[in-house]
């Protein structure tokens, strides 16, 4: 330690979990940065911190985040849902531009850094919509420091419109020159209004409905079609919330075709299937839906293949009243989920459907090269001191009243989970311990650097 600056304290008799590999090391810690993760690098005088028995992960990034502001607060705001992250052990989050207004134009967006930059708990990044009209704009939004820019080519939350493929091809080459990534939300709008208007207009209301009227193929055909364009744009391309084997599968073989594109899979795509429509009701509908379990199978085997480079959650807070509505036309698709995330893969893991090593690959070290993050998604020298504590062996029942999001509707509540967060640190600082949120909101924004590699 005699090279290194005097730490502000060290993590101690930690087991610290990469992408590649888990060790007994310490870590050091000084200005919020790691400067050394090594053997025996306590310091007389300097605080320790004694993580013997506990596993120390990089702080999770989820990349697929709805925080609802600006105006759908009754739902969510951004202190809530970073609080919710905090304590699920997510220190950086990407928001999602799908707000009201859409943040489509750089004034938009300049606006809503502006509302929501002193309230975030945790380190945030936001998209930027890639809209029906907006290619002129996309310049202008990375210069403010978007993480990337959004395509919704099917219907969801906040109803707007869908681009045509004119639009989408001048937003592709917008955000190439720009060398942003674009996320897509990967199905065909025109098919899904008329499969539900067929489905209405036979007097289906319940659940299944909303699975029935998003078949397979309408998946597939968009991830096929905004492949296609992404790749002659040049734009670096990922897909959110990959669904369906058949989808998974056509990623597969373009990518062997030479298609560059990296995937995301959801938290409840990997933990539910069709049966929970039974169960939840329109609690768990989702755009993309929850699928059948021979889906569900392919998505894990996709993990296991590595060819799922992300896990997500598409936290998606609605209020209890909206959350209980029995028809399904009525009802909003999404439910909460960045709180949830970290017990329910490590309970997998403890289950030996994944490794904590996959996790972090998944949630960590993954998504911020992917979308450029220079100093998050590892824990090593120079990045932040962004880590969670977990005890991987605590047994415990989810609790929904404990959750922190304004509304704690959870298709997760009262199931039995190993695996727990101890502790959060965000840039060096304590922000929860005990099922407590610690302190004011130190959330920075986190924008892309371009020294960073990125799969795709």
């Amino acid at each position: 330690m005699s090279a290194l600056p005097t730490p502000d304290f060290v993590v101690t008799g930690a087991t610290v979990v990469s992408h590649d590999a888990r060790r007994r090391q310490d870590i050091a810690v000084k200005d919020g940065k790691v400067v050394a993760v090594g053997d025996a690098l306590a310091v007389d005088g300097v605080r320790s911190l004694d993580a013997t028995g506990l596993l120390v992960l990089p702080g999770l990034v989820d990349v697929h985040v709805h925080l609802r502001e600006p105006g759908m607060t009754e739902k969510e705001d951004f202190a809530s849902g970073t609080r919710a992250a905090a304590a699920g052990g997510v220190t950086t989050v990407v928001d999602m531009p799908n707000t009201k207004p859409p943040v489509a134009t750089a004034e938009r967006f300049r606006e809503k850094l502006e509302l929501v930059r002193d309230k975030a708990f945790v380190d945030f990044g936001l998209y930027g919509m890639l809209d029906h009209d907006n290619a002129e704009e996309i310049g202008a939004m990375a210069e403010l420091g978007a993480m990337g820019f959004k395509l919704f080519m099917g219907q969801t939350t906040g109803d707007n419109r869908c681009p045509n493929d004119a639009a989408i091809f001048r937003g592709l080459e917008a955000a190439a020159a720009a060398d942003l990534v674009v996320g897509v939300h990967a199905e065909n709008d025109h098919l899904l209004r008329m499969f539900g208007d067929r489905l209405r207009a036979s007097g289906r209301k319940d659940p299944r409905a909303h699975l029935e009227g998003r078949p397979t193929f309408v998946e597939v055909e968009a991830v096929t079609r905004i492949i296609t364009m992404a790749t002659e744009a040049r734009t670096k391309l990922h897909i959110h919330h990959l669904s369906t084997a058949a989808g998974l599968q056509r990623v597969v073989d373009l990518r062997a075709q030479g298609h560059r594109v990296t995937i995301e899979t959801l938290v409840a795509h990997l933990f539910l299937d069709e049966t929970a429509y039974d169960t939840y009701g329109n609690l768990v509908k989702l755009n993309p839906p929850i699928r059948p379990a021979a889906d569900v199978a392919a998505l894990w085997a996709g993990i296991d293949r590595g060819d799922v480079d992300v896990i997500a959650t598409d936290h998606a807070p609605h209020t209890a009243d909206e959350q209980a509505e029995t028809d399904v036309w009525q009802a909003y698709g999404g439910f909460i989920g960045v709180e949830t995330m970290l017990p329910l893969l490590l309970t997998a893991a403890a289950r030996g459907r994944l490794t904590v090593e996959d996790i972090v690959r998944l949630c960590c070290y993954a998504p911020a090269r992917r979308w450029s993050m220079s100093r998050k998604g590892q824990i090593a020298p120079g990045f932040d001191a962004d880590f969670v504590l977990v005890d991987p062996a605590a047994d415990h029942v989810l609790d929904a009243a404990a959750l922190h999001s304004k509304h704690n509707v959870t298709p997760y509540a009262g199931w039995p989970l190993t695996g727990a967060v101890v502790a959060t640190y965000l840039r060096g600082r304590l922000i929860f311990e005990k099922g407590e949120v610690i302190g004011s909101p130190t959330g920075r924004q986190v924008s892309p650097a371009r020294d960073v590699e990125s799969r795709g």
